[in-house]
């Protein structure tokens, strides 16, 4: 598993409104939602991925036909500076990567499917779909 390569962090919960997903904006008037981004570095995620914490999406391919890759991780809030590690880039860009994270938010599936990229909802939808499978396989 390289981690090297940079990818969205796709961090979810689950609540009452059922599954919940992780966005950050980056606009003053909050229509910029997007899953973060950066480049993860291996020796930070070693943890998540020993807790079989971390889930490998399948990447997929932008309208510019550019690939993006992505990787989900269960959170809530009293996690979030923990994974604000594991996306790690050069000290210019790390302090305004740390302040777009600060100005994140979770939203309920269905809400965040509406909110990001075209492309990035069919990392929700497998997302949802792994979810669905193990949640099936605990319960019998």
């Amino acid at each position: 598993m390289n981690f090297s390569d940079k990818a969205r962090l796709i961090i979810y919960r689950f609540r009452e409104r059922g599954l919940e997903i992780f966005l950050v904006n980056d606009s003053e008037e909050n229509e910029n939602w997007e899953i973060p981004e950066g480049d993860i570095a291996e020796y930070k995620s070693q943890p998540l991925v020993d807790q079989d914490r971390l889930i490998s999406l399948d990447p997929v391919q932008q309208d510019d036909g550019a690939t993006e890759k992505a990787w989900a991780v269960e959170g809530d809030w009293h996690e979030i500076p923990s994974l604000k590690h594991m996306l790690y880039e050069d000290a210019v860009h790390l302090k305004n990567k740390v302040l777009q994270m600060d100005k994140g938010t979770f939203f309920g599936l269905k809400e965040a499917v509406k909110k990001v990229l075209p492309h990035q909802y069919k990392f929700l939808k497998e997302l949802k779909e792994i979810l669905t499978d193990r949640n099936s396989i605990k319960n019998i």
